[in-house]
């Protein structure tokens, strides 16, 4: 028989499954963790897990009412974090572990395992809350939020938190270690963050905080790639084909995020095929850490309940589409349900590929720009049976060949062409194609004969053509002779040209090498000789050496150059602040007064400007200030 627990500690807001346990052993005066387990699971081989723990079916059963599995999933487990990015069926099972007694699945599932994104080692608190959680509950206890990946910042307070001696993974597999203020603990060292880094670190913490409290999940395989692809798109990062500008990416995601941030985020990025930054927009064949998805977020400035909330583009509306088949009793009603989109090579735009379940299958070029566009054929892939059958129907009635492509909406060949097919009786000369084969079937001995006159021809006309240049000027002869008689076809080919192989391999080791060098000598003295400052960005670096083409098409054989590039190309801020710096030069050797309204007039900068950029004018300004007051102060004193 189930005994239920007569008490259970009330749960604090943000608070981990793990911390109320912990405070449970505490108050029940139990001095063996494994006891405790027994009372809250009815059995002792149960081992403590702070993030996604299992058995919770259990669990629930022993404490009734409010606590549901639902509510201790979603309020006091990390689920919410890993689940928002996992697949629809990953994000099922994973539940359902926690539930059942099945926990030896449950990381491996959110892709934990496998992640190149190690999780804290020990777990971690603010300083601030433990003061703020004495005061009002007369304790302190481990929050959610606090232990995420990446966040290292109280979201409520904005200070640093603050890394414990206790393990995440304590030797002891069952024992639960209640958070009190005695606990030693040691803050981050930042001194080589900037404050943008401080910034980032702010915002990693309230986008991971959200992610931990949202309950949302994809919908379908594919829909978070969707939604990446549409917000790429607003940010200008796809080509006209429809394909990421890789280099524009890369190039304005290392001006939010430092080398540094991304670091201590164990997100670095480098320009391969198989960076996570590139790969993270593709097809997802793999799970990816919530983390990065937090660092897109933050990119595309957005959080998760927008995203989740974008509309990913319909080019050609919502389904069910329109039958566009004449023949088909369904004609023009809407009743199509498959749809698959390509993006189109030359211009990137979308064609639709529409299947109905007549047979009937056509395309059309997107977007549908008004209400007339879902009523066009672009081209028809398949008739299908439905047409076939009015074909054979309308044939067999004997009506004119103009009043059955009329009813039919095709041409009179087309008609020829699909009754020949389907050995129709019909008065009408074959179609044209089939002319065509029925003369070249007449006589074949005949026909033989002249086709290999017709290719002896060729070659004498042409004698230094090779086979293949011969067959390009007569396909149809070679076509012909291919499938008729092969042996006399390659006994009379022209023969094998030796071709005398040039070696035109790249030692890409060696170009990635010197151009690493050209590009360093480039950026050391970037904007020397020049009045203005110009912004570093990898188009412009290959423009000076006049290599767009290799760092745009060749980047991912050039490792080493990319890397320097990343590492050194400007975003925004870092150019404005340039900017600043020359202005405020140019006005010192032109000895005019600098004043704050003319640096930003000069420097070519609109109120809009970020904070960044503001504060580092504004700190410039007080050092030339200080600089001019001791230069005064020394005059006054040669005066004197």
């Amino acid at each position: 028989m189930m005994v239920m627990l007569t008490w259970f500690p009330t749960p604090y807001p943000d608070e981990l499954l793990y911390s109320i346990l912990a405070r449970y052993h505490v108050r029940s005066g139990n001095i063996s963790a494994k006891v405790t387990v027994e009372e809250l699971y009815g059995k002792r081989t149960i081992r403590s897990v702070w993030d996604l723990p299992a058995n919770l079916n259990a669990l629930s059963s022993k404490l009734g009412g409010f606590w549901s599995v639902e509510n201790i999933i979603n309020n006091h487990t990390m689920y919410p974090y890993y689940a928002a990015f996992l697949l629809p069926k990953q994000a099922e099972k994973v539940k359902k572990s926690m539930e059942n007694d099945t926990g030896g699945t449950i990381h491996t599932r959110t892709g934990v395992s496998a992640s190149n994104i190690k999780p804290k080692r020990f777990l971690w608190t603010c300083s601030s809350c433990i003061s703020e959680d004495l005061e009002r509950y007369g304790e302190t206890y481990w929050r959610r939020s606090h232990q995420m990946p990446g966040v290292f910042i109280c979201t409520k307070h904005e200070m640093l938190l603050e890394e414990t001696i206790v393990p995440m993974k304590p030797k002891n597999q069952h024992e639960f270690i209640v958070a009190t203020p005695e606990i030693v603990r040691k803050r981050l060292e930042i001194k080589h963050l900037s404050e943008a880094d401080l910034q980032v670190l702010i915002e990693v913490a309230n986008q991971s905080a959200l992610l931990g409290s949202n309950y949302k999940i994809q919908n379908r395989e594919n829909e978070i790639r969707e939604k990446y692809q549409g917000l790429l798109k607003q940010r200008d990062l796809k080509t006209p084909k429809g394909f990421t500008n890789r280099e524009k990416l890369y190039q304005e995601f290392k001006a939010i995020f430092s080398n540094d941030v991304l670091n201590l985020l164990q997100s670095n990025v480098t320009f391969k095929e198989t960076d996570w930054l590139t790969m993270i927009f593709q097809k997802h064949r793999k799970t990816f850490h919530p983390l990065r998805h937090v660092l897109l977020l933050i990119f595309f400035e957005t959080d998760v309940n927008s995203f989740y909330s974008l509309k990913h583009p319909r080019p050609f509306g919502n389904g069910p589409w329109l039958c566009l088949n004449v023949a088909c009793g369904n004609y023009h009603k809407r009743v199509v349900t498959s749809l698959t989109i390509t993006s189109c090579y030359d211009t990137g735009k979308p064609v639709g590929t529409f299947k109905c379940d007549c047979g009937f299958v056509f395309s059309r070029k997107g977007p549908d720009s008004s209400s007339n566009d879902k009523y066009k054929v672009g081209t028809i892939k398949e008739y299908g049976f439905a047409w076939k059958q009015q074909l054979t129907s309308l044939v067999e009635n004997q009506l004119p060949l103009n009043t059955i492509a009329k009813t039919l909406q095709c041409n009179t060949e087309t008609v020829k062409k699909y009754a020949y097919r389907l050995g129709l009786d019909v008065p009408w000369k074959r179609p044209r194609d089939q002319r065509r084969l029925q003369n070249l079937s007449v006589n074949p001995e005949d026909q033989l004969k002249r086709m290999k006159s017709l290719w002896l021809k060729t070659r004498q006309k042409y004698p230094e053509k090779s086979k293949t240049e011969v067959r390009k000027l007569v396909p149809a002869v070679y076509a012909y002779l291919y499938r008729n008689d092969r042996e006399w076809l390659n006994k009379n080919a022209p023969a094998k040209q030796k071709v005398r192989t040039v070696n035109n391999r790249v030692d890409w080791g060696k170009r990635d090498k010197e151009l690493l060098q050209l590009v360093q000598e480039v950026i050391e003295n970037w904007d020397n000789g020049e009045q203005k400052p110009s912004k570093i960005t990898i188009a412009s670096v290959g423009r000076k050496l006049n290599k767009v083409s290799l760092l745009q098409k060749k980047a991912n054989k050039l490792p080493k150059t990319m890397e320097y590039l990343y590492q050194n190309v400007e975003g925004i801020a870092t150019f404005q602040k340039r900017r600043v710096d020359s202005v405020i030069k140019q006005l010192e050797r032109e000895n005019m007064p600098i004043v704050e309204w003319k640096v930003y007039k000069k420097a070519g900068l609109a109120n809009t400007v970020s904070n960044e950029v503001r504060r580092y004018i504004s700190l410039r300004m007080m050092e030339y200030e200080s600089e001019k007051r001791t230069i005064d102060q020394s005059h006054s004193k040669y005066e004197l």
